[in-house]
């Protein structure tokens, strides 16, 4: 039994889409039968030390109060062990934080939608518990936090005890920090760091890591931000950084979206030949292309969402279901 990555969801700069203080308060479905846990609070894009007030960790009829922290900028804060009943089939965690610079959406799979007093979840980052499982990380864009493919596939791998986790943000670029707003301030990168950068802070926080899932590049391809020698450096980092982390890595292919405002046969052809680069330099490579892909360089139709780039509930499930043998063989 080691300390593992259960759940988390890839922070982002919210200085200028979020009040600055609030109660934040989230209820989760049981992500896994355990009996211990730690929260893990993060403060990636801060720059202002976080106050956390008021913790608390209810499931069922029992509350458990958590001393007050403070989080600076770029720290890790992991609690003490709480003790949960493995039977409870809803976790609720609530507490206050000011300063509020960093965090995430509440839109994630596992927690159940409530009325809230902020937008944005600010300071919590990772839930880990004691466990004999792994962690998977899947990094990347909206194609990944839109959780199409990572839900279905997170619910059959937890059964396996493994525990794949959203790292995606959307708008999130390969080749460099992206922001919605005029300034190079770390608390204003709303769309996040680059991929590399990004990948580092959550090995930083996470625990008992197995493998990364990296699917990213969408956005730099679609903005004209990208060249296959760009892509192949930055790529070759990524994969290096995790081999010096003894952590193994699993390639994915650039999907189709012709037909989307911000794609042109230009790109199309660029998307190919990074595609054929990585078929012929990754053997662990996901084509998620081949999957979605229906005319050349389109989404099938009864994949897309409606604006030519997103997956729909039926494409995330072909992609999951396809993907997912590689666990059950154990690789």
């Amino acid at each position: 039994m080691t300390w593992t990555t259960i759940w988390s969801h890839a922070q982002r700069g919210i200085t200028h889409h979020s009040d600055t203080t609030g109660l934040i308060q989230l209820t989760l479905r049981q992500i896994a039968p355990v009996e211990k846990i730690r929260l893990v609070f993060t403060h990636e894009y801060g720059a202002h030390e976080q106050q956390i007030q008021n913790l608390s960790f209810k499931t069922n009829d029992k509350c458990q109060m958590l001393p007050d922290f403070s989080i600076a900028p770029n720290e890790v804060f992991k609690t003490a062990p709480i003790f949960i009943d493995p039977e409870a089939k809803k976790w609720q965690i609530i507490f206050r934080a000011n300063e509020s610079e960093s965090g995430f959406s509440y839109n994630d799979a596992d927690i159940f939608a409530e009325n809230r007093e902020t937008g944005f979840c600010s300071g919590l980052t990772a839930i880990e518990a004691e466990t004999s499982g792994e962690c998977i990380v899947a990094l990347g864009d909206s194609l990944i936090e839109g959780a199409t493919w990572t839900a279905p596939l997170q619910r059959k791998l937890r059964k396996q005890n493994l525990y794949l986790v959203n790292q995606g943000i959307n708008g999130s670029c390969l080749l460099k920090s992206s922001t919605d707003t005029v300034s190079k301030d770390p608390q204003n990168l709303f769309y996040g760091y680059n991929a590399l950068k990004r990948l580092e802070n959550c090995l930083n926080s996470h625990s008992n890591v197995r493998k990364v899932i990296v699917s990213i590049g969408i956005n730099d391809l679609i903005n004209d931000e990208l060249t296959l020698e760009s892509f192949q450096t930055e790529i070759k980092k990524i994969t290096r950084f995790c081999e010096k982390q003894n952590i193994a890595y699993q390639m994915c292919t650039l999907t189709p979206c012709l037909g989307n405002s911000g794609m042109n046969e230009t790109k199309e052809k660029l998307r190919k030949e990074i595609n054929e680069w990585l078929a012929k330099n990754y053997d662990d490579l996901w084509d998620f292309a081949d999957i979605v892909e229906g005319a050349p360089g389109y989404l099938k139709m009864n994949f897309d969402s409606g604006d030519h780039l997103h997956f729909n509930a039926i494409a995330g499930l072909a992609i999951a279901r396809q993907i997912s043998s590689d666990f059950v063989k154990g690789e």
